[in-house]
C-alpha cells in the first residue's frame, strides 16, 4: 500500500449514471497533523466512503489517485 504525505490531494472521476453525457470529478485531501492515532482518517477510508456514496446514486465505483505516480488509493 502506498504511503502519501499529509495534505496530498486525491482525484477521481466517473461518468454520469445512465449513459448521460458528462462526468463528475471529485477531489479531497486529508491532513491528520492534529489528530490522535485512534481518530486518524486514512485516504483509503475517505476514498471508499465517497465512492460508496456515489455508487448509491448510480455512479460506477470511483477510483481515486494521488501523486507522485499517480498511485491508485482504492483500486
Amino acid at each position: 500500500m502506498a504511503v502519501f504525505s499529509e495534505g496530498t490531494t486525491f482525484r477521481g472521476m466517473a461518468d454520469y449514471p445512465g449513459g448521460n453525457d458528462g462526468y463528475v470529478t471529485l477531489t479531497f485531501s486529508v491532513d491528520n497533523t492534529i489528530t490522535t492515532p485512534v481518530s486518524t482518517l486514512t485516504p483509503l477510508e475517505i476514498a471508499n466512503a465517497i465512492s460508496a456514496a456515489a455508487q448509491a446514486k448510480g455512479y460506477p465505483k470511483i477510483v481515486f489517485s494521488g501523486p507522485p505516480a499517480p498511485v491508485q488509493v482504492n483500486p
